[in-house]
C-alpha cells in the first residue's frame, strides 16, 4: 500500500522523511486520505493539522520527537483538527473568522467552518495558547516558517512557507485530486486572488507539501507533492473559468488537479468582485 521510503508506524499511520526536518504522518487508509505534517526545529516542533481523530496522532508525534510541540491547525475542517486536544500547546492564525468562534477562552467553531457533520464528528473544545499574526515568523529553531493566509478553500485557510528550505506547506489550497470549492465558504474570488498573491513568492523549485494525497498508478501512496506550476495553472483555470461566464460543477485545472464547484462559491463573481 505504501511507496518506497513510506512505512508503517502502526495499522492506521504512515510516515515518510519529506525533507530534512520534516516528518509527513499519513493516514492512507481513512477515505480522505490525509497527510499531516511535523516540522522539527532545534529548539522545537510544529504539528501542522492532526488529522479527523479516527486515531489519536498526538501518540505519533510523541513517538517522532522529544521537542516541545506546538499544534496548529491549517483550517477548522474536522479532517484536519481531529487530533487537536491531544495537544497541549495549540496555536492559531489571527483571523477575524476564528476570533469570533472563540467562547470563554474556549475554541468553538461554526458547523459550517468544522463540517463535522459529514460525517458525524463532534467537536471537542479547545483552549488556544497563542494566536499567530499573518506574515509571522515561526522560529523553531534554526527552521522558520512563514504564515500566509490562503483563502479560497475556507475563509480560516493557512499556509506555512519554509523560505530557506524551499517548501511551501499549503494544507488544502492545492492537492492532487479534487479541490473542493463546492462547500459552504468556499469562494472563487478568494481562490484566484491568493493564487495570484502566492505565485509571486514562490520560487520556480519550490516543493508545495498538500494536506490529501491520492495513491499512484500502483496504488500506492506517499505524501503529495506539487510544484509553483500547480498554483500557476490554478490561477490561469481560474481566470478562464471567469471569462468563460459558465457555472460548472466540475472545472479542470491541469492533469492534477480540477475544482468542484457550487453556485455559493460564484456568489463573489456574480457581485462583481
Amino acid at each position: 500500500m505504501l511507496c518506497e521510503g513510506v512505512t508503517w508506524l502502526d495499522d492506521w499511520f504512515a510516515i515518510e522523511e519529506v525533507a530534512p526536518g520534516v516528518i509527513a504522518i499519513g493516514e492512507p487508509r481513512f477515505h480522505q486520505i490525509n497527510w499531516n505534517y511535523l516540522i522539527l526545529g532545534a529548539r522545537r516542533a510544529l504539528m501542522f493539522d492532526t488529522g479527523p481523530g479516527v486515531r489519536d496522532i498526538s501518540k505519533v508525534v510523541r513517538k517522532l520527537t522529544t521537542l516541545p510541540v506546538t499544534a496548529l491547525p491549517s483550517h477548522m475542517h474536522f479532517d484536519h483538527t481531529g487530533g487537536l486536544a491531544g495537544f497541549g500547546n495549540i496555536a492559531l492564525p489571527d483571523l477575524p473568522v476564528l476570533r469570533a468562534c472563540m467562547r470563554d477562552g474556549w475554541l468553538m467553531p461554526t458547523d459550517d467552518l468544522y463540517v463535522g457533520y459529514w460525517e458525524g464528528m463532534t467537536w471537542t473544545p479547545v483552549k488556544p495558547a497563542q494566536w499567530l499574526a499573518i506574515g509571522s515568523e515561526i522560529d523553531l529553531g534554526g527552521r522558520k516558517l512563514e504564515v500566509l493566509h490562503t483563502p479560497g478553500h475556507s475563509p480560516d485557510s493557512v499556509s506555512l512557507h519554509d523560505r530557506a528550505n524551499g517548501l511551501l506547506f499549503a494544507a488544502d489550497f492545492v492537492y492532487p485530486g479534487k479541490l473542493y470549492a463546492q462547500i459552504a465558504n468556499s469562494d472563487l474570488k478568494s481562490y484566484l486572488d491568493t493564487a495570484e498573491a502566492l505565485l509571486p513568492q514562490l520560487p520556480d523549485n519550490t516543493v508545495i507539501l498538500s494536506a490529501h494525497g491520492k495513491p499512484d498508478a500502483r496504488r500506492l501512496h506517499r505524501a503529495p507533492r506539487l510544484s509553483r506550476q500547480d498554483v500557476a495553472d490554478l490561477g490561469d483555470s481560474l481566470r478562464r473559468l471567469k471569462a468563460s461566464g459558465g457555472r460548472p460543477a466540475q472545472w479542470p485545472v491541469n492533469d492534477r488537479m480540477s475544482l468542484l464547484l457550487s453556485e455559493d462559491a460564484f456568489k463573489s463573481w456574480q457581485a462583481g468582485g
